[in-house]
């Protein structure tokens, strides 16, 4: 039996009662790949080189591991749980790139929130959030 073919927008993702972890993780895969790249954080050029490199050679498995999560894929899940231990890990041994997250603004609430969203989005709090939400989905795997 050959497995179904591997669609970049499965329209399954969309229905109500596809398991709303899978969603959230493919998708917040996709956009932990493509959206460090609207951001110009002002840190040293050390610094920015370093994640650079780091955010250019994650950006290609984070699309593919979203993607096969929402087509309900094992190897995306390995892979995408791969991904986010290796990130925490290069937060981990890289503190000082942790300043990037940080947002100042003049409104106290607004910077508050974008560094949430930032930390969140591509940054290590993101990465807790794949690898807790990872045994729902494995158990959902499962099933189907």
């Amino acid at each position: 039996m050959n497995p179904p073919k591997l669609r970049i927008f499965p329209p399954e993702r969309l229905y109500a009662d596809f398991n709303w972890q899978v969603w959230a993780v493919g998708w917040l895969a996709v956009c932990k790949a493509v959206l460090w790249l609207a951001y110009e954080p002002n840190l040293a050029e050390s610094l920015l080189k370093l994640l650079g490199y780091k955010y250019t050679i994650g950006l290609l498995p984070l699309i593919v591991f979203g993607i096969g999560v929402w087509n309900l894929r094992k190897w995306a899940v390995w892979g995408i749980a791969a991904v986010a231990v290796a990130d925490l890990i290069f937060f981990v041994t890289n503190p000082q790139t942790l300043n990037v997250f940080f947002i100042s603004s003049e409104v106290r609430l607004f910077a508050y929130a974008l560094t949430l969203v930032a930390f969140v989005v591509y940054g290590p709090l993101g990465d807790v959030l794949i690898l807790l939400a990872l045994p729902a989905i494995r158990k959902h795997l499962k099933m189907n």
